[in-house]
């Protein structure tokens, strides 16, 4: 975050196909914000913590208080998977309150994030959320207050939270003084690597060379500088080529395989305003 706050151009919005775990919303001030994710509980998450935040807030400490072991883990992982459709195909009869089946699912969603494995988020090809309870020296902490302050930011800036495809999110950008900031999943350091899944689909070379020429695409036409995040791989650097980098290094906390977690070697790319020759500057 240090090494990309100060790359990120002044807008009057930012857009995030892949807003993921929002860290770039919550510590940048653009007056307005468009924010996706193909993945469907997560966009849940966020909807129902910028309306219902109190409400949210109460089921999740529960389930934070009541359920903290294995056990319980695996009682509310099970749970969480078999009303999966219901709960997200569903509609609020009633419209001025929550609906008590999306806060729950969101709760869970929260719960599993925390106490899972190294705060990996995963599923299988059926959708069904798959990963381990984690080792815990001390409970998973509750974050309230981070709750509470996403909360205030999603209604002072209105922040739109989408659930669809890159390309979709891009279709929806709102005027052309935007930035677009993509995050997506990284191309693998090496063949052993290879821990691309983007929710339940595949997020590979074939993906990478289409999320390029889209946001090619959308630079030419509305002029928008476009910065993104990867690994640094011959591969990044191949699709991305009409980028320029700047390498970075990070220290990843978050990963399946504790032999890919630590520092790794990423970089920023910028795709600046194009010329009228379609050649970035």
């Amino acid at each position: 975050m240090p090494d990309l706050l100060p790359i990120l151009p002044k807008a009057d919005c930012l857009v995030e196909p892949f807003v993921g775990g929002a860290s770039v919303f919550l510590n940048t001030e653009y007056r307005r914000y468009i924010l996706g994710d193909i993945n469907p509980d997560l966009i849940n998450l966020y909807r129902q913590i910028a309306r219902w935040p109190d409400v949210v807030i109460d089921y999740a400490r529960y389930l934070f208080k009541a359920y903290g072991d294995k056990d319980g883990y695996q009682w509310v992982r099970d749970d969480f998977n078999d009303r999966a459709h219901d709960i997200l195909s569903s509609r609020n009869v009633f419209e001025n309150g929550p609906d008590t089946g999306k806060i729950v699912r969101a709760a869970q969603f929260l719960y599993l994030n925390r106490h899972g494995y190294n705060g990996v988020v995963r599923y299988n090809q059926q959708g069904g959320y798959n990963v381990p309870f984690g080792r815990h020296k001390t409970p998973p902490y509750f974050p309230e207050e981070q709750i509470r302050l996403f909360s205030e930011k999603a209604n002072d800036t209105k922040a739109i939270f989408v659930c669809c495809d890159f390309q979709s999110t891009l279709k929806i950008m709102i005027g052309s003084d935007a930035v677009i900031y993509c995050d997506p999943p990284y191309l693998p350091a090496s063949d052993t690597a290879n821990f691309t899944q983007y929710h339940t689909a595949p997020f590979g070379i074939k993906e990478h060379r289409q999320l390029a020429a889209a946001l090619l695409d959308i630079n030419r036409l509305t002029g928008s500088p476009v910065i993104l995040s990867n690994s640094d791989t011959p591969a990044t650097r191949e699709i991305y080529h009409s980028f320029n980098f700047q390498e970075i290094s990070v220290n990843r906390s978050v990963s399946a395989n504790a032999i890919t977690r630590g520092a790794a070697s990423e970089v920023i790319g910028i795709l600046k305003v194009a010329t009228s020759t379609g050649i970035c500057e």
